[in-house]
């Protein structure tokens, strides 16, 4: 089950990856700490294939079958829901405005977005401040520890992978019962989600050479950055 939840949440860090994609193109080089790196360039590959034969076939089935309304709407709620654990981890990161905006933008959605299908909140330029427990404990001077590839997922770290069952359980569907309901719940959002950025992750996985490095420093970057 833990492997189950792991994989989840990877999931969600690889889909919010993809939406910096073009940001980090400006900025490539970087140092990580990588002893299993034989390891994680194996991973990779399986995961590239993963991808390819499975999940990208599911994903964009779902994207022409599925009427965008409702797409867009699913997006938007989950994206409201999983409020607490961006308030939680910004209130532990002493950032009391930006949990105070979360909190803001979830009663905007709720009110003025029926239930938040839909983002009333970015209409009005309220922002997002997106935190976990990772950049938390990244925040108080926790190191990343050694860079992992995970299956079926993609990049995390040491300190990433041993903070996802905290995330888990940050979320409301992380009580979801019973557990597999809430597995396939979670598969679905993140499946979701993935039928926007097919175009961003092709253009990853296909078109960029070294794929391994450039996906390992991406995502130490960005971790960095979020834990500002």
């Amino acid at each position: 089950m833990k492997k189950i939840i792991f994989c989840l949440f990877l999931c969600l860090s690889v889909l919010s990856f993809g939406q910096d994609f073009e940001d980090f193109e400006q900025e490539f080089s970087f140092e990580v700490y990588d002893p299993l790196r034989g390891y994680n360039e194996v991973m990779t590959s399986f995961n590239l294939g993963f991808y390819k034969y499975a999940a990208r076939p599911v994903s964009k089935a779902y994207g022409y079958v599925t009427p965008d309304f409702i797409r867009y709407g699913v997006r938007n709620f989950t994206n409201n829901i999983f409020m607490p654990l961006r308030f939680i981890n910004n209130v532990l990161q002493f950032k009391f405005k930006e949990a105070g905006t979360e909190l803001k933008r979830f009663g905007v959605n709720v009110v003025f977005g029926f239930f938040g299908f839909i983002d009333a909140a970015s209409k009005t330029n309220i922002p997002k401040y997106p935190a976990d427990f990772g950049t938390t404990l990244a925040h108080w001077g926790v190191g990343s520890g050694f860079h992992l590839v995970l299956p079926f997922l993609g990049p995390s770290n040491l300190r990433d992978t041993l903070s996802l069952p905290v995330n888990w359980y940050s979320s409301p569907t992380g009580y979801i019962d019973p557990f597999l309901l809430s597995v396939g719940v979670n598969s679905y959002i993140i499946m979701n989600d993935m039928s926007f950025e097919l175009d961003t992750f092709d253009e990853i996985y296909f078109n960029t050479p070294n794929l391994y490095p450039f996906l390992r420093d991406a995502y130490e970057k960005r971790r960095i950055e979020m834990s500002k």
